[in-house]
This record gives C-alpha cells, sequence and structure tokens, in this order.
C-alpha cells in the first residue's frame, strides 16, 4: 500500500498521515521533513540559500525514492503534485489522496505559522487569503486529479479506514 497524501498547506496532511499510519501499522513520511534533513537546512533557507528551483528538483528526487517502498503514507509538500510530473507519477504508483480546506480556514491556520511557511513568510495576513485562493486556483488542476478527494471539515479518524475498504 502506497498512499500519497497532497494538499496546500496547512490542509492538515502531516497530522492525518501520523495518525492515520499509526492506526494501520505503516510507516509515516513527511516529504519536507526528508529533504529537510538531508540537506541540512529548514525548508525557508532551502528557498532563501538555494532558489524553488533547487528545491523542486530536490522534491522530485526524494519522492521518486518512494517508488522502491511499500506501506507507507506520505505527506508531500503543498506544491509537489505540480512540478515534474509529481501527480501522474504518484497516481501510477500509489493512490492519492486530497485534502481540501476552505480557504479561510487555511488562513486562520496559516498567519499563526508564516516563519516557518517561505511562501507567506513576507505577507501581511490580509494578503495570505489572495495568496492563498490564487494559488489553490492555480494547483486544484494537479489537486482534482487525485483518485481520492476529501473535504477536511468531514475528516475523521475512521475515513482513513473507509478509503482503504473502498481502494485497496
Amino acid at each position: 500500500m502506497r498512499i500519497f497524501l497532497l494538499g496546500f498547506m496547512g490542509t492538515g496532511k502531516t497530522y492525518w498521515g501520523q495518525l492515520w499510519s499509526q492506526q494501520h501499522h505503516l510507516d509515516f513520511f513527511d516529504l519536507d521533513a526528508m529533504i529537510e534533513k538531508e540537506s541540512g537546512m529548514t525548508i525557508a533557507q532551502i528557498f532563501e540559500t538555494r532558489g524553488e528551483a533547487y528545491f523542486r528538483e530536490k522534491e522530485r528526487d526524494t519522492l521518486r525514492t518512494f517508488g522502491h517502498k511499500d506501506n507507507f503514507i506520505l505527506s508531500t509538500g503543498g506544491g509537489s503534485p505540480c512540478f515534474f510530473d509529481n501527480m501522474q507519477w504518484m497516481n501510477e504508483n500509489g493512490i492519492t489522496v486530497y485534502l481540501q480546506s476552505e480557504p479561510q480556514i487555511l488562513k486562520e491556520r496559516l498567519v499563526k505559522e508564516k516563519e516557518h511557511r517561505p511562501l507567506i513568510k513576507k505577507l501581511e495576513d490580509d494578503e495570505v487569503l489572495t495568496f492563498i485562493k490564487d494559488n489553490i486556483t492555480k494547483r486544484d488542476k494537479f489537486y482534482n486529479q487525485s483518485g481520492v478527494i476529501l473535504n477536511t471539515a468531514e475528516i475523521t479518524e475512521n475515513t482513513f479506514t473507509q478509503i482503504i475498504h473502498e481502494y485497496v
């Protein structure tokens, strides 16, 4: 079983991925955390010192290592599906699950942690909602290719069990 969680930053990919992996005895991985560990820098530092293009290449390369793993849930970065045919690759190599949240809810979560989010770090709080809406509009064509689309307002601890019964 190979599960790829995707969605915009702040949708709860890491939270739900950790919970569901524990419930179902699967390995859990966070793509951004893996990149940080390998590079010895935070994602914010990578963006600042190496740039987004470098980060996206590292993201693709790290993602592709999951073609040799099984029985895991991987929380991807918010932009992961949008570069280097990553969405197609994930769909070919596992089950993609899009965690979808309302922009206003994401704004409320993200303004509290802007320092750790390089793409919104320099935005004023009132600009964050516009940024979220604009980027979700751009990314939806990728996110909506997911095998499973879940509204985060409706997710429960049992949601993943239902997905397994339906898709595995």
